[in-house]
């Protein structure tokens, strides 16, 4: 199986900061972001581009608060049990 270019840019920017800084300063401008993924050999579409680009937002303060630990995963989002306690 072979994978789309719109699933090799995803997984190269998840796995290099550098790609994904690069792809995060010039995403404002489309054109000049869909000349940029085609120069470094990802053959996406400006469709595909664009549902990156809406995919690339700011984390909502749940979403926040849960990717920092805010919940311990019993829902009381309290303090996490000591090393040891088997939580």
């Amino acid at each position: 199986m072979s994978t789309s270019g719109r699933d090799r840019l995803v997984q190269d920017l998840q796995n290099n900061s550098n790609l994904f800084q690069e792809f995060r300063e010039i995403s404002q401008d489309l054109n000049r972001l869909l000349e940029w993924s085609l120069a470094k050999g990802y053959a996406v579409t400006r469709s595909e581009l664009m549902d990156l680009v809406d995919s690339d937002r700011e984390l909502s303060d749940d979403e926040l608060e849960q990717a920092a630990g805010g919940d311990w995963g019993d829902g009381t989002g309290g303090t996490p049990p000591p090393p040891g306690a088997g939580g």
